[in-house]
């Protein structure tokens, strides 16, 4: 039975050093990873950025500021009418305001430029 027991486990230790025999083999073979030939290529892209205040938004504030006030003056007698006058300006400015920044967005340009690597055409 020894006897047996003895070749059972020759043969498996013969078994896993003839298979890391193998692999050790295959490994030595493998050239390892390919160098492969790049190039840099790059790329600028525009980048737009909206701006909340900028100068577009103030003179539409000023502008209309200014004609509301002239409306508002219109309106009224004595002291009626510098509350209107003050109304107008107020309103005015409100509307040149939001309809600058609506229809004449001021707006901040800038270019990032981005890099990549590509392999080289033989």
């Amino acid at each position: 039975m020894n006897n047996v027991m003895a070749g059972i486990i020759g043969g498996v230790a013969a078994v896993a050093v003839a298979g890391s025999a193998m692999v050790f083999a295959q490994r030595q073979d493998d050239e390892g990873p390919k160098q492969v030939a790049t190039r840099t290529v790059c790329s600028e892209e525009r980048v737009v950025t909206k701006k909340e205040w900028g100068v577009n938004s103030v003179v539409g504030t000023v502008l209309g500021g200014a004609a509301g006030g002239a409306l508002g003056n219109q309106i009224g007698g004595g002291s009626g009418k510098d509350i209107a006058t003050a109304a107008g300006a107020i309103g005015g400015a409100y509307a040149g305001n939001k309809i600058a920044k609506d229809k004449y967005p001021d707006k901040e340009v800038s270019y990032r430029q981005n890099c990549r690597e590509v392999p080289v055409d033989s």
